[in-house]
C-alpha cells in the first residue's frame, strides 16, 4: 500500500519544488536559455563528470537539465495532438537521450554521496547538500522512482550492516529458534537486545528519519514519510518483535522475571522517541508492534509472579529449619529477589495494575501497608507466604529457645532487607514497626524460654536444699553454654540486645542469692563471673556466623528451574 502511494505521488513532478522554480531570477533566466544552450550545458557537464565531485552539480547543470525536461513536455504535448514534424521528433529524441544519461551520472553520483555520509549526519556537509541537490532534480524532472529506489536501497544496505555492526541477528530472532534455545543463550541474547535498543531507535531510526526529511526536504511531507517507512520499517519491526517472541514462548519461572523486566522498562522508557520517529500513518505498524511487546511482556511478567509466589509455597528444599536457628536459604533468597524487583517500582505500578491479589487467608492484614496499591498488596502477600513457611520450619526445632530464635534471625533479615532498599517505600513504616514488634517478641520469646528456669532455680525461696540448687544451676548454665555454642545470632544489634536481656535475667538474681549465702555454700562463682561468661558465650564468632554466606544467591538456584 505504501509503495502503491509512493509511486503515485512520485508520478506527479510538478509536486516537487527545484531551485530554480522557487527562485523567480532563476527561473527568468531558465526561460531565456536557448534549448541548444542548455543542451550544450548538460553535454558539457557530463563529458566532465566526477560523481566524487559537488563541483559537477552547479546550478548552471541543474537549471539546464530542468530546462530540458521543461522543453520535453512541450515537445511531447505537440506529438500528442498530431502538430509535430521530422525535426521536432529528432529533437525530443536528443534530449530524451540527454537526460537519461543526465539521470544516470545523478543516480552514480546520489549512490557516492549517500555513501559518504558520516554517522554524525551534519545538514550541513557537502555530501547531504549534493544528495538533497540531486534528489530535487531527479524528482522535479520526472526520475522520482529511480531517486528514490537507489535512495533506499543504499540506506537499507547502510541500516542492515549497521545492525549486523550491533550484533543483531534477524534469523536468530524468530519464534523456531527461540523455542529450542536454552535459557542461558537466550538471556545473553535479551541482554544484548536491552544494550543496544536505545541505540537502534534513538541513533539509527532517528538519524535515518532526519536524514530522509534533509533529503527530500523540497518534497511534499508524506514523501519523506513513506521513503522512510519502506527503509526502516521491516528492520524495526523484526527488532521490536523480540520481546513479543520471548514472552510468548518463554516458560514462566522466577529466574527469567528480571530479562523480561529489562525489555519492559527498555521498550517504556523509548516509547516517546518511536511515537515521534515512526508518528506517520506509514509507519503506523511499527508503534502497534511496540503498545503489543508491551502487553505480551506485562502479560509473562504477571505469570512469573505468579510462579514466584507458588514456588515459596511448593518450597521444593527440604521443610525444616537450619542448624543452630540461622537465616534460611530461602528467606535470603526470597528478600534478595523481592529488594531487586522492587527496583522495578514504576514498571510493576503499570503491569500489575489489573492482576487480582490471591490473598487468600483470613489471616493476611492490609491495614499497615503504606497504600493499598496492586504493588504493596503483590509484596506483602508475598512476605506473608514467606513467613507462613518460616513458621512452619520453626515448628520442626525441638528446642523452642531455638526455635524462637530461628523465628528472630529470618525476621530480623527480612526487614533489615525491606529497611535498605525500595521495599520501605513500597510497604510503609506501618508495616515496618508491626514486623519489629514481632521481631522484638521472638526474641523475648528466645530469652524466656532459654534462660528463665535458670533464673527461677535461684529466685525459689527454700532455706533447704541450697547446694542442690546451686549445683543444678551450675549444671544448667554450664550445659546452655555447651549445648548452645552452634546456635547463630546473624544481626549484631539483636545479639547485644539478647546478652543484655540473659544478663538482667540471670545476674542480679544470682547477685541477690550469692549476697545471701556466699558464707554458708562453696560459691564456684562470683556475679560478676556469670556476667562474663555471659559476655564471652554472646561474643563467640559462632554466634554471629551465618549473617554473609550466600548473601547473593544466583536467581534460579533456589526453585531448581530449567
Amino acid at each position: 500500500m505504501a509503495a502503491k502511494t509512493l509511486r503515485s505521488l512520485l508520478a506527479q513532478p510538478s509536486s516537487f519544488r527545484t531551485g530554480t522554480a522557487s527562485d523567480p531570477k532563476a527561473h527568468h533566466h531558465l526561460q531565456s536559455l536557448s534549448i541548444s544552450q542548455s543542451i550544450s550545458t548538460v553535454r558539457s557537464a557530463l563529458s566532465h563528470w566526477d560523481p566524487r565531485s559537488s563541483d559537477s552539480l552547479s546550478p548552471s547543470f541543474l537549471q539546464a537539465t530542468s530546462h530540458l525536461h521543461s522543453h520535453l513536455l512541450c515537445l511531447s504535448a505537440s506529438h500528442a495532438s498530431h502538430h509535430h514534424h521530422h525535426n521536432s521528433t529528432s529533437e525530443l529524441v536528443t534530449i530524451h537521450a540527454l537526460l537519461e544519461s543526465a539521470m544516470q551520472h545523478l543516480k552514480e553520483s546520489l549512490k557516492y554521496h549517500l555513501f559518504h555520509i558520516s554517522s554524525s549526519l551534519d545538514s550541513h556537509s557537502d555530501n547531504i547538500t549534493a544528495a538533497r541537490s540531486i534528489a530535487q532534480t531527479m524528482l522535479s524532472t520526472g526520475y522520482g522512482d529511480e531517486c528514490v529506489s537507489t535512495y533506499q536501497s543504499m540506506r537499507r544496505s547502510t541500516l542492515k550492516s549497521q545492525m549486523v555492526h550491533l550484533r543483531f541477528d534477524q534469523s536468530a530472532h524468530q519464534p523456531k529458534f527461540i523455542r529450542k534455545l536454552r535459557w542461558e543463550a537466550l538471556n545473553d541474547q535479551i541482554k544484548s537486545w536491552r544494550d543496544i535498543a536505545p541505540v537502534v531507535v534513538q541513533s539509527l531510526c532517528s538519524d535515518e528519519h532526519r536524514l530522509c526529511h534533509q533529503i527530500f526536504a523540497a518534497s511534499p511531507e508524506s514523501v519523506p514519510d513513506l521513503i522512510f517507512s519502506t527503509i526502516t520499517c521491516d528492520v524495526a519491526l523484526s527488532f521490536l518483535t523480540f520481546p513479543e517472541t520471548v514472552s510468548v514462548h518463554l516458560k514462566p519461572s522466577p529466574e527469567k522475571l528480571f530479562r523480561l523486566l529489562d525489555m519492559y522498562v527498555a521498550l517504556s522508557d523509548l516509547l516517546p522517541d518511536i511515537e515521534i520517529i515512526f508518528g506517520s500513518e506509514s509507519a503506523s505498524s511499527v508503534r502497534s508492534q511496540v503498545i503489543s511487546s508491551l502487553g505480551k511482556l506485562s502479560k509473562a511478567i504477571k505469570a512469573v509472579i505468579s510462579e514466584f509466589e507458588l514456588a515459596i509455597q511448593k518450597d521444593p528444599l527440604n521443610s525444616s529449619g537450619v542448624p543452630g536457628g540461622a537465616i534460611h536459604p530461602l528467606t535470603r533468597y526470597v528478600m534478595n529477589y523481592l529488594a531487586y524487583l522492587s527496583d522495578f517500582e514504576h514498571s510493576l505500578h503499570e503491569i500489575l495494575v489489573d492482576l487480582p491479589p490471591n490473598c487468600n487467608s483470613s489471616f493476611f492484614d492490609l491495614t499497615n501497608l503504606q497504600d493499598e496499591s496492586i504493588l504493596s498488596v503483590t509484596i506483602a502477600w508475598i512476605l506473608f507466604v514467606l513467613l507462613c513457611k518460616i513458621d512452619s520450619k520453626a515448628e520442626t526445632y525441638s528446642d523452642v529457645a531455638l526455635s524462637y530464635l530461628f523465628l528472630s534471625n529470618n525476621l530480623q533479615y527480612i526487614i533489615g532487607k525491606v529497611e535498605s532498599c525500595h521495599l520501605k517505600k513500597i510497604l510503609g513504616d506501618e508495616w515496618v514497626n508491626e514486623h519489629n514488634l514481632k521481631a522484638r517478641r521472638f526474641v523475648e520469646g528466645h530469652v524466656r524460654s532459654g534462660w528463665a528456669h535458670m533464673s527461677e532455680m535461684l529466685s525459689v525461696e527454700n532455706e533447704n536444699g541450697d547446694v542442690e540448687r546451686l549445683r543444678m544451676f551450675q549444671l544448667a548454665f554450664d550445659r546452655a553454654m555447651e549445648e548452645r555454642k552452634d546456635w547463630v545470632i546473624a544481626d549484631v544489634a539483636m545479639r547485644d540486645e539478647v546478652r543484655l536481656m540473659v544478663e538482667a535475667m540471670l545476674v542480679p538474681v544470682y547477685r541477690r542469692w550469692y549476697r545471701s549465702h556466699k558464707d554458708f555454700v562453696a560459691v564456684r562463682f562470683s556475679p560478676e563471673d556469670v556476667k562474663k561468661k555471659v559476655e564471652r558465650f554472646y561474643e563467640d564468632s559462632n554466634l554471629i556466623s551465618g549473617y554473609g554466606s550466600s548473601e547473593n544467591i544466583p536467581i534460579g538456584f533456589m526453585f531448581h528451574i530449567d
